[in-house]
Formats: C-alpha cells, structure tokens, sequence
C-alpha cells in the first residue's frame, strides 16, 4: 500500500488527509511515514512490508519519554519492554508538509513490543523526534485515493 499526497485514509472514524510523506532509505531498506491530520489530531502512518500479516503503523509524536542518542537495544515504556528492531543512519527525502523534518539525512530507530506496539526515535540536526502507536490490520483503514 502507497499512500499520496492529498489521499484520504478512513481510522477509527476519522477522516485523515495526508499531508506528506518521508521516505528514508537505510540501505536496501526502505520505509515511508505519511503525514496523516485531522483537524488538530496527527498520526504518522508506515504501511509495513506485506510479510508482516497487511499490518500498517500508526504514530503519534510522544513527549514524556526521555531519550539520548543512540539510544539502548531495549526501551521500558509505559509498560511494556520494547527492542529494536533496526537502526542506523538514513537518507531522508520528504515531501508536502513535515514539519520539524526535511530531506537530508537523520539518525533512525525502530522497537516494537509485545502487542504490536513500536516506537520509532529520529535524531535530526534540530533534535530529537519520539513517535509511538499500535499497529493496526489494513482491513481497519480506508484508502481514497486523490483525485
């Protein structure tokens, strides 16, 4: 699933229009958050690779866990343990708006946790970025595409 600029994505009844995309290339890694608002509300959503059961991550920007870089193999998160599951420098291409991130390089981090809970860490030049959230099965979402 490829999310566009101006696509509408129908959760939890909600309307959320993406607003931007960052796509950051690790490698042969490959992982895009789209910028998903609705009104005041905003979710970063990945649609994971398809081998992960057509699950996709919802994000959200979380300010009450104090982190330095790099961060620790494991995370003790409102309770429950987190480890990572990959990290490392990628290049950054973004584009519409996101805010607080631009293209060029960061420093990433992901963890998941029992659950299928995850925290992804982002440590740009302006500072530290912190998104947690479940996942979610696609058969919960709506796509419509832009017109």
């Amino acid at each position: 699933m490829e999310l566009h600029l101006k696509d509408i994505v129908i959760y939890t009844g909600a309307d959320y229009l993406v607003e931007g995309r960052v796509t950051y290339h690790m490698g042969d890694r490959k992982r895009v958050l789209a910028r998903l608002v609705d009104g005041e509300r905003v979710l970063w959503m990945d649609p994971l690779p398809d081998e992960i059961d057509e699950r996709v991550l919802f994000l959200e920007e979380v300010h009450d866990l104090d982190m330095t870089t790099p961060p620790p193999a494991n995370i003790l998160f409102r309770g429950r343990i987190y480890l990572r599951v990959f990290g490392g420098q990628a290049e950054v291409v973004t584009s519409g708006r996101t805010p607080g991130r631009a293209s060029g390089t960061c420093e990433v981090w992901r963890y998941r946790a029992a659950g299928d809970t995850f925290i992804q860490i982002e440590a740009w030049p302006d500072g530290l970025v912190v998104l947690a959230g479940p996942s979610a099965h696609q058969g919960m979402l709506q796509v419509l595409p832009a017109k």
